[in-house]
């Protein structure tokens, strides 16, 4: 019982340092002018990765002894992502609600842009632009933030969790019982 409570508390602590890691990224992002820049923006998911790899470390050697499962690591690395996808479902509302409502209007001038430059009549950029509209609120971004939170976080921890399991030493009682034997 008492591990199921340390992977909650631990999930939850990790969880929060990277979603302080995220939104401090973003902030920096913001201030710099850089937030709608795609290509900056990729440097969050090697931070997302690089965060549920030393967070299923860590939880692995500090924890559970060095020993971890490879379901273990996984749920270990998806409950990471839940509460950091909450988190930053939070500082996403809190964004395009009070400190910065105009970055929807420039996130829409630049796909309609992007959508221009791949040659699409005026008809359908306006059907693509009706669609998209109705999904850039702050409450819908969030929401969808938490669910790609939560599903690049099974993804990355599918992935890691073959390196990060460690299973007991299985010739372990095998050594104990030769060296009780060598002792008679």
């Amino acid at each position: 019982m008492e591990q199921k409570s340390t992977f909650w508390k631990s999930a939850m602590v990790y969880g929060l340092y990277l979603a302080l890691v995220l939104t401090l990224f973003s902030v920096i992002l913001y201030v710099s002018g850089l937030i709608l820049n795609t290509k900056v923006g990729y440097v969050s998911i090697v931070l997302t990765i690089a965060g549920i790899v030393i967070a299923q470390i860590y939880y692995r050697n500090r924890e559970l002894n060095g020993v971890i499962s490879y379901g273990q690591a996984v749920g270990f690395g998806v409950a990471i992502m839940l509460f950091a996808g909450i988190v930053t479902a939070l500082y996403t509302i809190v964004l395009y609600t009070f400190i910065d409502p105009s970055l929807i209007d420039q996130m829409k001038a630049v796909q309609e842009e992007a959508l221009l430059q791949k040659g699409m009549s005026e008809d359908q950029i306006e059907a693509a632009m009706s669609m998209t509209s109705k999904m850039m609120t702050p409450a819908w971004m969030s929401i969808m933030g938490l669910f790609g939170s939560v599903f690049s976080g099974t993804i990355v921890s599918l992935i890691s969790s073959i390196f990060i399991k460690k299973q007991p030493n299985e010739d372990a009682f095998d050594e104990a019982m030769e060296d009780v034997k060598t002792e008679e």
